[in-house]
């Protein structure tokens, strides 16, 4: 009898730490589950101190793929939008670029987009001297067959004001 529930309790542990185990296996990094499709190419802007000025941030919509404008046509799509945590750079406004209409072969609706690059522009105000913008884009992936859950990707910009 002890020697079957000692039999037990180390087939449990086994399946147990099995289990757990499992849980670690990572998907390949070159997964679409994992990849962003979106990325930030401004690492730094440059500004004169306390006036409202505009700079622009660049991002990259990976080749294949395509990501809603940030007024997408059906509200049912998740908008692209663009937020920054408040700090010591206040952002007075941030306008979005013009989509592009594309369609999708087999969908005779059209789809407001943005691929390849695409700017933002930010009316920001910074205090002299160097600081640093964090906040995040959240936005949904597709390519011509799929759309990809949406994420949300950290972003960071530094700022110069001199």
């Amino acid at each position: 009898m002890r020697l079957q529930f000692g039999l037990a309790l180390l087939a449990a542990m086994v399946a147990a730490s099995w289990v757990s185990h499992a849980q670690d296996i990572r998907l390949n990094d070159d997964s679409p589950v994992k990849k962003p499709h979106l990325v930030l190419l401004t690492d730094g802007v440059s500004v004169k101190p306390g006036t409202e000025q505009v700079v622009e941030l660049r991002f990259r919509v990976d080749p294949g793929y395509h990501i809603n404008s940030h007024s997408p046509m059906d509200d049912l799509l998740i908008p692209t939008t663009l937020k920054f945590v408040p700090g010591a750079v206040k952002v007075e406004g941030t306008e979005y670029p013009q989509g592009e209409i594309i369609k999708l072969t087999g969908n005779g609706e059209g789809l407001d987009v943005y691929q390849g690059e695409f700017k933002v522009q930010m009316r920001l105000v910074a205090p002299r001297g160097f600081s640093t913008m964090t906040g995040t884009v959240r936005y949904q992936a597709c390519d011509n067959s799929a759309c990809f859950p949406p994420k949300t990707l950290a972003v960071r910009v530094a700022v110069t004001a001199k």
